[in-house]
């Protein structure tokens, strides 16, 4: 077990080692296929992450790009042709869309097996019943994070700082899964600390700077912070104040270098899942 803080840089190193021995033993790569529509900063620098990691491990990529102003109908169309080619194992929609588009009309046109984000409804659903085919990428990178570290879940008290599609609500179901006692709290929570506190392990996705302090968080508990904040200052931070909370914690994950890397990770093992099973 490494130290109070948890390195999920070295974490996905040392798995990324292992999935690449892997791919190098595969007939073909796996192949990657991200849509990508309007300018948003945050998600190009997400894709250049996304493809540097598929890069270290063989794994093969491409992104579709299109303006901001681009139809539904568009995509959809993309989506159909991506689920026909045999060559493309993994499909990606890079969030936010521009204009508010629904994300959901998008993904439930997408292959389920070729979903390797797990937010497809069958995928979802399955996830329901303890059917963890594939695991949504930032969950699935949190439960690896906390196997890592040995840190159980059975009987413990967790709280989940969410409740969106992505993080908060997989998160619950995978710590469910598990047998872990789980509390949700969120925008609309009155008195949130009141659940906070008493967690074991608390993970934080909100997406609010700073929102959980030391008074919010139990002692010797174990803290993920999914959180990426861009201050004014240009600061990036998490949704926990780290540097007091990691004097209280027993086990705390720093932004960045924590959950951001066994997330990429969660994707490049999803995808290459999803190969084995297309090509079985």
């Amino acid at each position: 077990m490494s130290g109070k803080k948890i390195d999920g840089k070295k974490i996905a190193e040392e798995k990324e080692t292992v999935l690449k021995e892997k791919i190098d033993e595969m007939e073909r790569p796996p192949n990657l296929h991200t849509i990508f529509a309007g300018e948003d900063e945050g998600s190009k620098v997400y894709l250049g992450v996304k493809n540097r990691g598929c890069e270290r491990v063989g794994i093969e990529t491409e992104t579709h790009r299109y303006g901001a102003d681009v139809k539904k109908e568009v995509l959809i169309d993309k989506i159909h042709e991506l689920n026909e080619d045999d060559k493309v194992d993994g499909i990606l929609v890079q969030m936010p869309l521009p204009r508010d588009m629904d994300a959901k009309n998008l993904i439930k046109e997408i292959d389920p097996i070729k979903d390797v984000e797990g937010l497809h409804p069958k995928n979802l659903g399955r996830l329901m019943i303890g059917d963890e085919e594939i695991i949504p990428c930032t969950p699935k990178g949190i439960l690896t994070m906390l196997d890592y570290e040995d840190i159980g879940l059975k009987g413990k008290e967790t709280c989940v700082v969410s409740h969106s599609t992505i993080v908060g609500k997989p998160m619950v179901i995978t710590l469910l899964n598990r047998d872990a006692t789980v509390h949700v709290v969120h925008e609309f929570t009155d008195r949130m600390e009141h659940h906070t506190r008493k967690a074991e392990i608390l993970i934080a996705a909100a997406g609010v700077p700073h929102l959980i302090t030391e008074y919010m968080i139990a002692p010797e508990s174990v803290i993920i912070d999914v959180g990426m904040n861009r201050l004014e200052s240009g600061e990036l931070v998490g949704d926990v104040e780290y540097e007091k909370c990691k004097e209280k914690a027993k086990k705390i994950t720093p932004v960045p270098g924590g959950v951001g890397p066994t997330t990429v990770l969660s994707l490049l093992e999803n995808t290459y899942e999803a190969a084995l099973k297309l090509r079985s």
